[in-house]
């Protein structure tokens, strides 16, 4: 039986009564929808699952997606991204500084994703205590503590949305390639975006990944962009996740930023593997 646990956040929630190793039916999967879709960030512990699970269970929620930086896939299954710390030979084996600074994932496509999941094999460990903690933002319920005012000033506003911003202070931890930024133009999504499914209103912008808002000048509009982004990570919006080795963990990027702290180095191991579902147009 499928067991929702909430924590004392705006946002997440642990699923007991789950193996993720195994088949699930129609109802519990139902069952872990209605989580996800209510707390945005939910976890299952204690989970022992091979790659060809884990893009079996995502895919129960849409179309994978293969990212940016597949180059640090699964040699053998481009739908599983390794995100690591762990070098062999001199050379990282998966892309180790992701999430290292706010975001929400892959803004920068037409159609970003709906979920991302997250399955830790290796957590580093000092002194008995869990590191690399991913730190988690309800966009919503920044949204929502809004004056109305602020609503009626960004309702209708886009923003723009660039792979390859290396503006105002955000550095991308990864060189990028001409290909890659050919292949991802500047896009445009809206200031508040709609959840597909809730019908919630979330923010959608964050400094450093949104060089402006058509329309309007940049005195304007970057000042605004950072109030906006400044909100969404206020404390009384946030969960910290502190991961243990065995957690299948998965969030909402139409609901939620994240930010993953770099407080370990090398040779302490961090591995995880990585899928992310394909979303829709942002309106």
């Amino acid at each position: 039986m499928v067991k929702v646990i909430p924590v004392d956040a705006p946002i997440g929630a642990e699923i007991r009564g789950v193996d993720l190793s195994k088949p699930l039916d129609d109802d519990t999967f139902a069952a872990i929808e209605n989580a996800f879709n209510d707390h945005a960030v939910i976890w299952f512990r204690n989970q022992t699952i091979t790659p060809a699970q884990q893009v079996t269970f995502s895919e129960r929620f849409g179309e994978i997606e293969v990212n940016a930086f597949n180059k640090f896939a699964l040699p053998d299954d481009p739908k599983v991204l390794i995100v690591s710390n762990i070098k062999q030979d001199g050379k990282d084996i998966g892309y180790a500084d992701a999430g290292s600074h706010w975001h929400t994932d892959m803004s920068y496509t037409a159609t970003p994703p709906r979920m991302t999941m997250l399955y830790a094999i290796e957590v580093p460990v000092e002194n008995g205590t869990p590191l690399g903690d991913t730190v988690f933002a309800s966009a919503t319920a920044a949204y929502d503590s809004l004056p109305d005012e602020t609503k009626a000033k960004i309702e209708g506003l886009k923003a723009t949305h660039r792979f390859a911003a290396k503006e105002r202070g955000v550095k991308k931890p990864v060189a990028l390639t001409p290909e890659q930024i050919a292949k991802n133009p500047d896009v445009d999504h809206p200031v508040a975006r709609t959840h597909p499914i809730t019908g919630r209103k979330a923010l959608y912008v964050r400094t450093g990944e949104c060089i402006g808002i058509p329309g309007m000048p940049d005195a304007e509009a970057l000042p605004l962009i950072d109030e906006l982004s400044d909100r969404i990570i206020r404390p009384e919006f946030l969960y910290r996740h502190r991961w243990r080795v065995g957690d299948v963990l998965l969030w909402d990027n139409a609901a939620v930023q994240h930010w993953a702290p770099r407080d370990y180095e090398w040779p302490q191991r961090r591995r995880m593997h990585r899928t992310t579902v394909n979303g829709s147009v942002p309106f």
